[in-house]
């Protein structure tokens, strides 16, 4: 099987290990300079580097199957709300894995962390979910308009 990133659309796991391995690759560096400046070692940032790769491991499939989705042809306000809930979904990981990696390498009290995560829960939710809801209906309204005749800026 030949990898090739243009068809890594059409095969999940042609896109997940290219969008995964980046994703890896790019974490790698902001953890081993946080190793340095807290002076922490590879074991200590092991749990939390595992932490911020489960958000790409939840959003990267689900990317993938909503391109698939959209294929499919369903209904627009459908395809958004699903883009909605992907978004929130990761946005909870990623709130989870910050504030989990923060008690975990002593930058947070972790009977403060608790407040602040439920405070960014709330807030994080709602602001993904309706801006992803909303992109995707324009994002959609505009391929339509493209698609039916209307000019399209070169």
């Amino acid at each position: 099987m030949k990898l090739s990133i243009s068809r890594s659309r059409d095969n999940i796991w042609v896109w997940l290990l290219w969008s995964l391995g980046t994703y890896l690759v790019l974490e790698l560096g902001p953890f081993l300079l946080l190793g340095v400046a807290l002076k922490k070692t590879g074991v200590e940032l092991l749990c939390p580097y595992l932490a911020f790769a489960m958000p790409g491991v939840i959003l990267m499939p689900l990317v993938w199957r909503l391109w698939q989705r959209e294929k499919q042809g369903p209904p627009p306000k459908q395809l958004a709300r699903e883009w909605g809930v992907s978004v929130a979904v990761f946005g909870l990981a990623v709130v989870g894995a910050v504030f989990y990696s923060g008690v975990r390498l002593g930058l947070m009290d972790p009977s403060d962390a608790i407040g602040g995560l439920a405070v960014s829960v709330l807030l994080s939710v709602p602001i993904l979910y309706f801006t992803l809801y909303h992109m995707t209906l324009t994002r959609i309204s505009s391929r339509a308009a493209g698609e039916g005749g209307a000019t399209r800026p070169k």
